[in-house]
């Protein structure tokens, strides 16, 4: 039987990954066949664990470095451009083989990366299926404008605008918001707790267990009425630290990775965290409001800019957040953020997705027939 999709991500953060799921889900919903590949299982496993360790490291430990760069990167003519694109296409070749032999009928890719070697692929004419990019960021980078892509999907309109004024055709792009599982879709709208009623808050650092966590629990050393769970991602050394904190000064249900993350946003009132596109789009979707801390500046601050100035979130310093919710616990506001949260999104995304990818597909086929 032949393969309908085939969904590539890159374990560059959780959220690629958490997109492409998203993506599958929908598309086995359909009854449709469907493979999930990770770029850098098709790739030497020392070049895959060295590219990692560099995202984690700038993210992690030289933010503003990071930030300087992704501005720095945003255009399409660097001077070192070609080099980059040479090495990509050997590094990655084993993906293109892997994608052609399978032969789906239309191709997703949810990171930048397998875009430059598939798109490629698509222009050379090895790969027949048609391929969309998704983007997982409420803006839009250079590095999603390849050459190739049969579409692009946005979450929004401006990442719509960032894709135009890089060239993207106006034709190929398709705004449907980022994919989430559609647990998240089905969550109960937030209400304000009741007096007495503790405030049930969400703290996940995503699933690498990247950001200011320690500062961000200890803020709420002294908080009344707050009930804590922590998301601490696959870092054990960061669950071991959060144990011992929670133990001490500020009590806590403390997680490792969490695979149901709908059912913890489901019991919180808030959420806190960074501001990862997938960690946004499935607090809003759910009608969560969120306090953005220790966002990285680049694609992270664009994302918390965006919530905020849709008045579904706050941003605040690691160490100012316990405070930070508990004045908007007093002053009532949880659950008209909740309302705009879910207000900030483009619902039913990853079905969009696969509307797009099938689209195409039904039109190449067409043009074969004819």
């Amino acid at each position: 039987m032949a393969l309908d999709l085939v969904v590539v991500h890159s374990p560059v953060g959780g959220g690629h990954k958490s997109a492409a799921l998203a993506i599958a889900e929908a598309a086995r919903a359909r009854g449709l066949s469907v493979e999930v590949l990770d770029t850098f299982e098709h790739a030497p496993a020392l070049l895959g664990r060295a590219y990692l360790a560099a995202h984690l490291a700038w993210t992690g430990l030289a933010p503003d470095l990071y930030g300087s760069a992704y501005y720095g990167s945003n255009h399409r003519h660097g001077a070192f451009e070609p080099v980059r694109r040479a090495a990509d296409h050997v590094a990655w070749a084993g993906l293109v083989q892997r994608v052609v032999r399978l032969a789906p009928r239309a191709v997703v890719a949810t990171h930048h990366l397998p875009l430059v070697v598939l798109g490629r692929a698509r222009r050379k004419g090895w790969l027949s299926s048609p391929l969309t990019g998704v983007v997982t960021d409420y803006g839009a980078h250079a590095v999603w404008a390849e050459k190739g892509l049969d579409a692009l999907c946005v979450p929004g309109a401006a990442a719509l605008r960032d894709m135009l004024d890089q060239g993207f055709r106006a034709s190929g792009l398709h705004v449907t918001g980022i994919p989430v599982r559609h647990a998240f879709e089905s969550i109960p709208p937030v209400a304000d707790p009741a007096p007495g009623e503790a405030l049930r808050v969400l703290v996940t650092s995503g699933g690498f267990g990247v950001g200011p966590i320690r500062e961000v629990v200890s803020s709420f050393a002294g908080a009344r009425d707050v009930e804590l769970t922590v998301v601490c991602g696959r870092a054990a050394g960061v669950e071991r630290r959060v144990r011992e904190l929670a133990e001490g000064t500020v009590p806590a249900r403390v997680l490792g990775f969490e695979k149901d993350m709908p059912a913890r946003v489901a019991e919180a009132h808030l959420v806190v965290g960074k501001a990862g596109g997938l960690t946004v789009s499935e607090a809003m979707t759910a009608g969560r409001p969120m306090v953005i801390a220790g966002a990285v500046p680049g694609n992270e601050t664009i994302n918390a800019d965006r919530v905020t100035r849709a008045g579904a979130g706050l941003t605040a310093r690691p160490g100012e957040v316990g405070p930070v919710v508990s004045a908007l616990r007093a002053a009532g506001l949880l659950a008209a953020m909740g309302r705009s949260a879910r207000a900030m999104v483009v619902h039913q995304a990853s079905d969009r997705v696969v509307d797009v990818a099938l689209a195409l597909a039904a039109a190449q086929q067409g043009q074969r027939a004819a």
